[in-house]
């Protein structure tokens, strides 16, 4: 009997949670006052009752109730109710790297009532994952609950990721002229150029497509093949020739031995590190060294 052969295609994700930092849902009084602070990650804060003024850079304005402010990372911010009328806050903070987040930067987006579910569901996963005590800006950290709900912690992710893919459909429907990465070739350069910045940020240590394809939350085929098509070799290809680059420059510089720079770039072997110096420069490092001192 033969075997009937299948493709498996490979999911595209267009926009990925890495980590959820915070979940908060506020009951602010009348005076309530918060005094500011910025953050390496995302925040959203929706009101959902009532209004709270809001500082965003050098810019103050009013989130009205039903008013959703996306918060990019490291931009101070702060709020406070108006003195005269209580509001209802929610806020979740993550981390994510995903390209079509740069379209929410600092936007203030009115919800549709069709996508006001979601919001509950997130504060619903949200009271069933964590310890969520009443509500303490100075908290800095989840707890989970030993008795939550199976899979509690992912549908929040699952959830979020859903609200901001279905924002993102609805913006677009109503914003014809933004094409919101719709286009392949801009997102594969996004993610191409956040696979180089990665790997230049580790010549001196050791990183993986694996590892890589984790911290990005994408396919390693779907990585490979972007990056290839952007840069015009592979990830492994262009993180050695990185490598032997700097090693170049450690030569010439003369203040560590062969053996020295070997170790210090994380090549396996002083001898796995010389053949791939000449792979890539025609001379092994020894060679190198004399053609530098003959200048």
């Amino acid at each position: 009997m033969q075997n009937t052969i299948y493709i498996k295609h490979e999911i595209a994700n267009i926009l990925n949670i890495a980590k959820i930092i915070t979940i908060h849902y506020f009951e602010f009084g009348k005076n309530y006052r918060f005094h500011g602070e910025s953050h390496d990650f995302w925040e959203i804060m929706y009101a959902d009752k009532g209004h709270v003024c809001i500082t965003k850079g050098e810019k103050e304005f009013m989130l009205e109730q039903g008013e959703m402010l996306f918060l990019r990372p490291n931009l101070y911010h702060n709020l406070c109710s108006d003195g005269k009328h209580s509001a209802n806050v929610f806020f979740i903070s993550f981390e994510t790297s995903s390209a079509p987040m740069s379209y929410f930067e600092d936007k203030v987006i009115k919800i549709p009532e069709h996508l006001k579910k979601l919001i509950s569901e997130i504060i619903r996963e949200g009271k069933s994952a964590f310890i969520l005590p009443m509500p303490d800006p100075k908290i800095r950290k989840l707890i989970p609950k030993e008795d939550s709900m199976i899979g509690s912690q992912q549908m929040i992710r699952l959830d979020l990721e859903k609200l901001l893919i279905m924002l993102l459909r609805y913006e677009q429907q109503n914003d014809s002229n933004h094409q919101l990465f719709t286009s392949k070739s801009k997102f594969d350069d996004h993610i191409a150029a956040q696979i180089k910045q990665m790997l230049e940020d580790n010549i001196y240590g050791k990183i993986t497509v694996s590892q890589i394809s984790e911290r990005l939350h994408y396919g390693k085929t779907h990585l490979s093949a972007a990056f290839r098509k952007v840069y015009g070799r592979s990830m492994i290809n262009y993180y050695t020739y990185l490598k032997v680059e700097e090693s170049k420059k450690l030569i010439r510089e003369q203040n560590l031995s062969i053996q020295e720079i070997s170790a210090c770039l994380k090549f396996d072997t002083p001898q796995y590190f010389s053949k791939r110096f000449k792979q890539y420069t025609g001379m092994s490092p020894t060679e190198y060294l004399l053609s530098v001192k003959m200048d």
